[in-house]
């Protein structure tokens, strides 16, 4: 597989060099992303890697925008390693995840959001108390204030310093702990606790110094936690419980803090735990007898249950024989294989020598070639769709009718706004086999309005102006579903000659279209008792509409 690492370029909890040691020891192809470049690499991220782990410390420097870089690569269609964005804004709030632990029974240290200097405190809040902004993460900007006057002095600097809110919480001493989570498939498992040992004494704080220093060696500040059997059992129930409410998936960490009187306090949630060897997850795995790529491995797994093997983006190759000759199409993601239907009509056309063709909704360029083929002098192609027009161009190369066809994009007949239509810049042909599947609502590329005329009826309107009025012929290709009376109404008040030079029929069943979306076969039934479809019916489920290959010429003027 082909993995992606997004990470924050020099910050101090980077673990890209850990996790793409760990990555290639599996065989996977790693490539390595800056979280700054994010908006400008996210789609191209998307589409070339199976997966993204996305281990992103901070944004334009704000810990705040940190799960913005998931947004952006979830909208690009990224499969995500590790929680999907929504649950990292909430986990990242430390506020919003205190409400929401606390709701479900978990305990979490009394305290209060700060938004002002001048905000008046609860007078339950007693020092010593943490101070820490909402949204940042490494311990940055984590202080303990002893008095009131530290109190005040702590919001105003840490107010103007991250400018988001600060939490303010009683601080709780006693024993802190790492809990390291993985989702192996049947709920998440809480790995051997790792317990801090920084200072002697009850009253340390994991600052930010702490997190960002160099570890070799055997770590001395971390060891595997040693509970008595009921508090291991209820650190390890509260874990879970807490991964679940924050609604967390395949991987986290957990800091949490043991009172004195043997109370478990969960201080936050770490959606992207460092991975590197000598900190709490890595640590923790190798106490439960995982190996740091068996680690890596058991989260990419926890991933690909969710969404299953990686697709694969190949390009289909097809050899279409046409009346002209072969044809070799490359057929990206994205862009549909020619149909049966689209075969016949590249067989049926009648462009003539140096004649000028129109190709609206080229696809991956079939009628296009074909219209070359036949001896056309110029043919122009258009599609909305980028991919369709760059397969276009590939296959007009690829059958040597490059300098024949002009590609452009754009609906319809916009893509040609900048193009002449004196009688000399005419089309002699128009080509078009638009979408034109009923349905109530919008449900995919096949979709062509409430009857399926839609975009028929726009191609037939904009017809004569583009065409030559004495030699120019329209070549739809049309099928029955789409309202064919109305259909024929309409190509016979924009044309004089009106013919439909073939047809043949087309299998399908109910469920090929409830496929596309729910209820569209019963749509389909309605608008034929109600005269706006033709189809028939050949056994229980299944039916057969037509297609109608419809040539007009001699536009009338309007």
């Amino acid at each position: 597989m082909r993995i992606a690492v997004v990470h924050t370029v020099g910050s101090p909890c980077g673990c890209a060099d850990a996790l793409t040691t760990g990555l290639h020891a599996l065989g996977h192809e790693v490539f390595v992303a800056d979280s700054e470049e994010i908006a400008l690499t996210a789609g191209e991220i998307s589409k070339t890697c199976d997966l993204v782990i996305d281990h992103t410390d901070t944004l334009r420097g704000s810990g705040f925008l940190r799960p913005h870089v998931r947004m952006l690569l979830e909208s690009c269609g990224a499969r995500i390693v590790g929680s999907d964005a929504r649950a990292c804004f909430r986990a990242d709030d430390k506020i919003a995840a205190k409400a929401l632990l606390s709701h479900a029974g978990i305990p979490v240290p009394p305290g209060v959001a700060v938004t002002s200097k001048r905000q008046s405190l609860p007078s339950w809040l007693k020092a010593p108390v943490i101070l820490k902004p909402a949204f940042e993460h490494m311990s940055r900007g984590v202080m303990r204030a002893e008095t009131e006057d530290e109190i005040q002095a702590g919001i105003a600097e840490l107010i103007d310093r991250f400018r988001q809110p600060i939490l303010m919480e009683t601080f709780i001493p006693g024993r802190e702990f790492a809990v390291s989570i993985l989702d192996e498939g049947n709920g998440p498992r809480v790995l051997p606790p790792l317990e801090w040992r920084v200072h002697p004494g009850e009253s340390s704080v994991l600052t930010e110094a702490f997190k960002q220093s160099d570890i070799s060696g055997e770590r001395q500040d971390a060891l595997r936690a040693e509970l008595p059997p009921d508090l291991a059992d209820e650190l390890e129930n509260l874990s879970c419980s807490a991964f679940c409410t924050l609604g967390l998936r395949d991987y986290a960490r957990f800091d949490v803090r043991l009172s004195s009187r043997g109370t478990f306090y969960f201080l936050e949630a770490n959606t992207t735990p460092s991975m590197e060897p000598l900190e709490a997850m890595a640590l923790s795995a190798g106490w439960a007898g995982m190996s740091y790529p068996a680690l890596v491995e058991k989260i990419l797994s926890a991933a690909l249950r969710r969404y299953g093997q990686p697709p694969r983006h190949e390009e289909k190759k097809a050899c279409i024989a046409l009346s002209t000759g072969p044809v070799d199409l490359f057929i990206p993601e994205g862009v549909h294989l020619p149909p049966a239907s689209t075969l016949e009509l590249a067989n049926l056309l009648d462009v003539r020598q140096g004649e000028r063709v129109l190709d609206l909704g080229c696809g991956a360029g079939l009628l296009s070639i074909a219209a070359a083929r036949l001896g056309a002098g110029c043919v122009v192609a258009t599609d909305i769709d980028p991919r369709a027009l760059d397969a276009t161009m590939k296959n007009a190369q690829a059958n040597g009718v490059t300098e024949k066809i002009i590609v452009r994009g754009g609906s319809w007949y916009e893509a040609l706004e900048d193009y002449s239509i004196s009688d000399k810049g005419r089309f002699d042909v128009i080509i078009a086999t638009p979408p034109q599947t009923p349905g109530l609502y919008p449900f995919g590329p096949r979709y062509g309005g409430a009857d399926g005329t839609k975009h028929l009826s726009i191609i037939l309107q904009g017809a004569p102006a583009f065409l030559n009025p004495d030699r120019g012929r329209l070549w739809l290709m049309a099928i029955s579903l789409a309202n064919p009376s109305e259909l024929l109404h309409q190509v016979r008040q924009y044309f004089h000659d009106v013919s439909i030079v073939h047809e043949t029929e087309r299998p399908f069943t109910g469920n090929e279209y409830e496929s596309l979306h729910k209820g569209l076969m019963d749509h389909l039934l309605k608008l034929r008792s109600s005269g706006h479809s033709d189809f028939k019916d050949v056994s229980e489920g299944t039916y057969a509409f037509r297609n109608l290959f419809i040539c007009a010429g001699r536009a009338r003027v309007h």
